[in-house]
C-alpha cells in the first residue's frame, strides 16, 4: 500500500497536497509564549511552523469524495508560489477529477476551498465536474458578511459562491450523516462553522480535523 493511504475498515483514504506554507510562531501563535516551544523543536523548521495544504480522497461505498481542495492555482504574476499542486498530486496518484462525485470542504477559508472552481471565458465551471459540493450552512452565511468576508474570506466570490449560481451546494448540519461511513462533526472556533469529518467502518475510527489544530505540538 502506499504510504501516502491508510484504511479504515473498508473505507481508502488517500491523503493528497497543494503545497506547503511556513509561518513564524510568534506571529501564527501571539498568545503563546516563545520559550513553550522549546521542546518541541523535532516539529519546528528554523522557528517556524509549517502546514500542509492537505487535501484526503476518500474511497467508500462505490464513491469517490475529496475532504478540502486546498489554495488553488497559482497566480500568474508569482509563479513560484509554493502551492498549487493539488491536480498534479491528483495525476501522480492516477486520479482523475471526473471521478470525485462529492467534494466536502471542512470550512470555507481560501487555503480550502482554492480548486473548487476554474475560470473559463469569463464563467466558473466545477473543477471536479461531477461532484456536489457540500459545506456548513453557517459558514456559507459567516463569507457573506460584508465586515468578515474581505479578510477571512477573500477568494469565496470566486472559488464559493459561484457554487450556488451553478446548483451545486449541499448543506450539511452538525451530526449529519453524508454517507454511510462519514459524519460531520461540528468543531466551530477556526470558523463558525467548522466541521471534521468522522469516519466510522469495520468497528475503527478516523477523524479528519481540518484545521481544528495545526501542528503536533498543539496536541
Amino acid at each position: 500500500m502506499p504510504s501516502n493511504v491508510i484504511r479504515v475498515g473498508n473505507v481508502e483514504i488517500m491523503a493528497l497536497s497543494d503545497g506547503k506554507l511556513e509561518f513564524d510562531l510568534c506571529n501564527f501563535f501571539p498568545t503563546i509564549p516563545e520559550d513553550n516551544w522549546t521542546p518541541y523543536e523535532a516539529h519546528l523548521h528554523d522557528h517556524k511552523v509549517r502546514f500542509n495544504l492537505g487535501s484526503y480522497l476518500i474511497r467508500a461505498d462505490s464513491r469517490t469524495i475529496l475532504i478540502d481542495t486546498g489554495l488553488g492555482p497559482r497566480p500568474a504574476d508569482t509563479p513560484d508560489v509554493p502551492w498549487g499542486e493539488l491536480l498534479r498530486d491528483f495525476e501522480a496518484n492516477g486520479v482523475r477529477t471526473d471521478e470525485v462525485d462529492m467534494v466536502v470542504m471542512t470550512h470555507l477559508h481560501r487555503d480550502h476551498v482554492g480548486w473548487n472552481l476554474m475560470a473559463d471565458g469569463g464563467k466558473y465551471r466545477p473543477t471536479f465536474p461531477k461532484a456536489r459540493y457540500w459545506m456548513s450552512e453557517t459558514d456559507w452565511q459567516a463569507c457573506h458578511q460584508p465586515d468578515v468576508q474581505p479578510t477571512r474570506f477573500p477568494n469565496a466570490p470566486t472559488c464559493v459562491w459561484p457554487l450556488e449560481r451553478l446548483n451545486l451546494i449541499e448543506f450539511m448540519r452538525p451530526e449529519q450523516s453524508i454517507t454511510r461511513d462519514l459524519t460531520a462533526v461540528p468543531t466551530p472556533g477556526h470558523t463558525p462553522g467548522h466541521m471534521s469529518i468522522l469516519i466510522t467502518s469495520g468497528g475503527e475510527r478516523a477523524l479528519v480535523l481540518g484545521d481544528a489544530a495545526h501542528s503536533p505540538v498543539q496536541l
